[in-house]
């Protein structure tokens, strides 16, 4: 990892739960530091692949640090996040469609300044056979949280919509931004911290493949 502060909070949990005797973290950036890594029979590399420049070079450096017998479990994809209805009764319906599409354009604009910047067909099946790697199929993960919200829900749904406001910015409307305004304001009753139908739906999809043994 890149961040020194997460690394710190993963060190604090494996020492929570006992196991730091047998856990080390190292702060390195990718790709210039892949020969850092060492040997592995597991890489969990969870929405972290769309953030290097040519993915199937990353992908192959990925499959070069795996033991006979490892696995790349390969985070990418899933379903959109929905965490309020269609229509909420105050601007125009459809806000987080036009939240997801907004997002859609920003993702390609980061990925298209990246360097070394490639595109590359998202068939992460076909491109973990051409690096080498066998595809052990997929497993998608669900996450439903029916309203009403818990509190921790529903604190994590008005922390991921407030960053969504911030890095969205200028490619949404005025309109939908004056809406988020008011879903983010506290006082408001139509808001995100009172309102009943607030929900939170998605879903990540995990890819797999493995290193043949000799």
């Amino acid at each position: 990892d890149a961040t020194p502060a997460l690394l710190e909070r993963a060190k604090n949990r494996a020492r929570r739960l006992g196991v730091i005797d047998r856990f080390q973290t190292l702060e390195a950036e990718l790709p210039e530091d892949f020969g850092r890594l060492g040997e592995a029979d597991l890489i969990w590399a969870g929405n972290s692949l769309h953030h290097l420049g040519d993915q199937r070079a990353a992908l192959a450096g990925f499959a070069g640090l795996l033991r006979p017998g490892g696995t790349v479990a390969l985070v990418e994809g899933g379903l959109p996040t929905r965490r309020l209805p269609r229509d909420i009764g105050i601007g125009q319906p459809g806000l987080e469609a036009r939240m997801g599409a907004a997002a859609a354009t920003r993702f390609e604009h980061m990925r298209s300044e990246l360097p070394g910047a490639k595109r590359e067909t998202e068939d992460w099946s076909a491109l973990f056979t051409a690096v080498g790697l066998v595809p052990q199929g997929t497993r998608s993960f669900l996450l439903d949280l029916p309203a009403p919200l818990s509190r921790p829900a529903r604190d994590h749904v008005v922390a991921s919509i407030t960053r969504e406001r911030e890095v969205l910015g200028e490619l949404l409307t005025a309109e939908d931004s004056a809406v988020l305004d008011r879903l983010l304001d506290p006082e408001d009753r139509e808001g995100l911290h009172h309102r009943p139908d607030v929900h939170l739906l998605t879903a990540r999809t995990v890819h797999l493949g493995r290193r043949d043994t000799p």
